[in-house]
């Protein structure tokens, strides 16, 4: 009977596997007028989330997995969406470790602290403490904290929630032309079979 069982869902999983049939406003949303991209010759993936976002610290992991395998021709971009003020704190955190070289090393690390730790920030000063605590310069943080760049990104990211018309995150805005998100997609993984195939047919 378990080997019966196996077999039948070792088959059930290659079907699904094989399905490659996406399809425009089901599997993705094609937007109604494409958003200009920053990535040159190569597909942008721009992922949209928010610190605080169960859904966004549920799907990190695959993020950084799909990252190490991710086609040649595609490149990732990273983008605090901006809904309201309440949402403005987390974008502010991401700026600081991208102006100061630490999206790679502490990116991660906060959204554990965050849900797993249940960081309390409470202010500015807060996060600046949490930063130095792991070994950031002080004197770095609070000089990128009021530089006229992350107001600038600040800024932008606050304009681009709007403009790739989510309506939630995380949210992926492949080429500037189509939104993928798990509604869509119909799973957390599946979100990069989808992204893969926009991928590819962005190539042809």
């Amino acid at each position: 009977m378990n080997k019966i069982l196996l077999t039948l869902i070792l088959t059930f999983s290659t079907i699904a596997t094989a399905n490659t049939d996406y399809t425009s406003g089901v599997d993705y949303i094609k937007l109604d007028k494409p958003v200009k991209t920053e990535t040159g010759d190569k597909v942008e993936v721009r992922e949209l989330f928010w610190y605080y976002c169960p859904h966004c610290f549920d799907l990190e992991p695959l993020v950084e997995n799909w990252l190490k395998t991710k086609p040649e021709n595609a490149q990732f971009i990273r983008q605090p969406a901006v809904f309201s003020q309440k949402w403005v704190s987390g974008a502010i955190y991401y700026y600081l470790l991208e102006q100061l070289g630490e999206v790679d090393r502490l990116h991660g690390v906060l959204f554990d602290a965050i849900h797993i730790e249940k960081e309390a920030f409470y202010g500015s000063e807060d996060f600046v403490t949490w930063m130095v605590d792991r070994g950031v310069d002080k004197a770095k943080v609070e000089k990128a904290i009021k530089s006229f760049s992350l107001s600038i990104k600040l800024n932008k990211a606050k304009l681009n929630s709007a403009k790739y018309q989510i309506k939630g995150v995380p949210s992926f805005i492949v080429a500037g032309k189509y939104l993928v998100d798990s509604k869509h997609a119909g799973s957390n993984v599946r979100i990069f079979k989808v992204i893969n195939h926009l991928i590819e047919k962005e190539r042809k």
